[in-house]
C-alpha cells in the first residue's frame, strides 16, 4: 500500500516548468510589464543577473496576449512595442498563425503525467500479482482444508 500511495503521489508532482520571456530586461519597461503579468496573475520570475523574464510555460502564451494587450509583442527573443494595439494585435494573430505546427505528443504536457499514471498503474498489478494474490491463495487454501 505504500509503494502504490508513493507512486500516485509521484504521478501527480509536476514542478512548473519556466521559459524566458524577454532576454533583456534593460530594453522594456519592465514595472509595466511585471503590473500587466501580476493583473493577470501569470507566474514569472525576473532573473536580475542575467536580465531576463522568465514564465510558466503552461501561461506563456496568456503572458504574451497580455502584453500584446498593453502594445508589447514578444517573439522571442525579439521585443515590438506598438502605439497602435490593432497593429500589436494583428502581429500577435500573425506570430501564431507562422509558428502553429503540429506538436508531437511526447512533448505535450500531460503526456508525461499520463506515463507515470501508466507505469503506477502496471506497478500496482504486479504487486496485486505477485504478493497479495499468492498470500490470499494461502489464506482461502488453509481455511477449505479446515
Amino acid at each position: 500500500m505504500i509503494v502504490a500511495v508513493f507512486v500516485v503521489a509521484w504521478s501527480q508532482e509536476n514542478p512548473p516548468l519556466y521559459r524566458p520571456l524577454i532576454q533583456d530586461l534593460r530594453l522594456v519597461d519592465s514595472v509595466k510589464i511585471s503590473d500587466t503579468l501580476d493583473q493577470q496573475k501569470i507566474h514569472y520570475y525576473a532573473d536580475v543577473k542575467n536580465h531576463m523574464l522568465y514564465v510558466e510555460q503552461e501561461q506563456s502564451e496568456l503572458a504574451r496576449i497580455s502584453l500584446a494587450k498593453i502594445g508589447i509583442v514578444i517573439e522571442y527573443p525579439h521585443i515590438t512595442k506598438y502605439n497602435d494595439l490593432s497593429e500589436a494585435y494583428d502581429a500577435l494573430l500573425k506570430q501564431n498563425i507562422q509558428s502553429a505546427k503540429p506538436v508531437n505528443v511526447w512533448r505535450e504536457p500531460w503526456f508525461l503525467k499520463l506515463v507515470k499514471l501508466i507505469v503506477g498503474g502496471l506497478i500496482i498489478i504486479v504487486i496485486i500479482l505477485s504478493i497479495v494474490r499468492p498470500i490470499l491463495q494461502e489464506i482461502i487454501g488453509e481455511s477449505d482444508e479446515d
